[in-house]
């Protein structure tokens, strides 16, 4: 499974709706609880029969949301990554790694933006392309998880990100690639995390 995520696929083509094009946001809402559209991420809602939880639609809502905001190099990480791989339910905020220093926007996005300035976009074995979304790969996404451990705001929603990523990667590579990187912030916690969840 983790040789079809690192091959890399056509940038998906997903015709979403979001309020005013042509419902209003309670107008959304209101056809989401009646079962005619389901909410994707952020704004964005696609009609009941297209399918939102196929990774292509995650991959194109996530695109579609960083896209215009953000310039350079970048990928989605953490819980987003994490959700553009797995699925479950759409996270409330938009994490990205960025290769330079981005102003958060003065106008709200529909969900709270994210951003870790970092090297990993410029690595090609840490970051895929996964629907035409640059995307942190499923062993640096737990990594990446697992260093919040022991953040009690952060930890919850982590641990749950990784569980669902574990059946794409080995234990055995995620154990040498921790060990290679012991020294990172936060890794002492990420190991003894990483154990717990291979034990469950």
């Amino acid at each position: 499974m983790t040789a079809a995520l690192n091959s890399p696929l056509p940038e998906a083509a997903v015709d979403f709706l979001v309020p005013g094009l042509p419902y209003s946001g309670p107008e959304l809402r209101g056809m989401e609880m009646s079962g005619l559209v389901e909410h994707v991420m952020g704004d964005l809602y696609l009609p009941a029969d297209h399918g939102s939880g196929a990774a292509r639609v995650r991959a194109a809502a996530a695109r579609r949301l960083t896209a215009p905001v953000l310039t350079g190099r970048w990928a989605v990480m953490g819980v987003t990554a994490a959700w553009v791989l797995t699925g479950g339910p759409a996270p409330e905020v938009l994490e990205a790694a960025v290769d330079r220093y981005h102003r958060i926007p003065l106008q709200p996005l529909s969900v709270r933006l994210s951003l870790e300035q970092t090297h990993v976009v410029g690595q090609s074995a840490e970051v895929i392309d996964h629907w035409g979304l640059p995307c942190t790969s499923a062993a640096r996404t737990v990594e990446d998880l697992l260093r919040r451990a022991e953040d009690p705001a952060r930890a919850a929603a982590a641990l749950t990100a990784a569980t669902r990523l574990l059946p794409l990667t080995s234990a055995t590579q995620l154990r040498d690639r921790f060990e290679r990187h012991r020294r990172r912030p936060g890794m002492a916690g990420a190991r003894r995390a990483l154990e717990t969840l291979l034990a469950a």
